[in-house]
């Protein structure tokens, strides 16, 4: 029985979610075309290579985030309360979601699922999952924001050789608040950031995301070139869960730490007030 071509690409992605096959033709060309370039084969378990500072070389050697005045104020008054024990500039740090770009870090691995109008990428940094749609959508007139954003890409065959080889993205609707990582960087509260990205595998063992994040705390775009490496044996997938052994609180304005011994919330900084005054937890 002849299949018609959608009922064919269907069938091909259902094959190969079976059978883990490699680069495969989602789709063919309107008329008996030359088809489509085939989608690549990116699966496995990748894992972040470098530091967890937002330039993967660390501030050291790529020197200080290009931050505005505004932001550069800011930057510094969020360490002069981390000398405090204050956890300030790190939202994740009350298990809020890194959101984008940070959650591109990885500090657990991720998976790339590819399928024809939607490539996922999985994280098990919090569970969570980008969405990005390559079917040729428009922006739409509302996006609701949301961590990790609003994001459509483009796959392109750089070398022409017949298979997709980089997957050009661009996010927007990303709603705060958001750090760039976990040094007291912070993105603008006006949550207008945009983010560009161009994955691409270098070669067999590595998948490059170069990534571009536009934002108002920030004089210019900044580009780093975030790698992965790819794992292809003992593979582990870890569930991490923030809230199941975060031990850092925050109320209102102020954090604590919650102290598992003795059931309660111990102080963070000098001179901040006990919940539980010394001779009640005496006793």
């Amino acid at each position: 029985m002849r299949r018609a071509p959608a009922a064919k690409a269907a069938l091909l992605v259902a094959i190969c979610a079976i059978a883990a096959c490699g680069a495969i033709a989602f789709a063919q060309g309107a008329s008996g075309d030359a088809p489509v370039p085939t989608y690549p084969d990116w699966s496995g378990q990748w894992e972040r290579i470098g530091s967890l500072n937002w330039p993967p070389e660390g501030y050291r050697e790529a020197g200080p985030a290009p931050l505005t005045p505004e932001y550069q104020a800011i930057y510094d008054r969020n360490q002069e309360l981390r000398a405090q024990g204050i956890l300030a500039g790190d939202p994740p740090a009350t298990c809020l979601p890194p959101g984008m770009p940070r959650v591109m870090k990885m500090s657990f691995p991720m998976e790339i699922v590819i399928t024809p109008k939607t490539t996922y990428v999985i994280a098990d940094w919090e569970s969570q999952v980008r969405r990005i749609f390559t079917d040729g959508r428009d922006w739409p007139d509302y996006i609701l924001p949301e961590f990790n954003g609003y994001s459509i890409g483009e796959w392109h065959d750089e070398d022409g050789d017949g298979v997709y080889d980089m997957l050009s993205v661009e996010t927007r609707g990303i709603k705060g608040p958001r750090s760039i990582d976990s040094t007291g960087v912070v993105l603008h509260e006006n949550d207008q950031t945009v983010v560009l990205e161009e994955l691409r595998r270098i070669d067999e063992d590595t998948l490059e995301d170069r990534i571009t994040t536009i934002d108002d705390a920030f004089t210019g775009p900044w580009t780093i070139h975030q790698r992965y490496n790819h794992v292809t044996e003992n593979v582990v997938w870890v569930e991490y869960v923030c809230a199941e052994s975060n031990r850092h609180i925050k109320l209102g304005d102020e954090w604590y730490f919650l102290n598992d011994a003795d059931g309660v919330l111990e102080p963070t900084r000098e001179g901040q007030p006990r919940l539980v005054p010394e001779q009640v937890q005496g006793r």
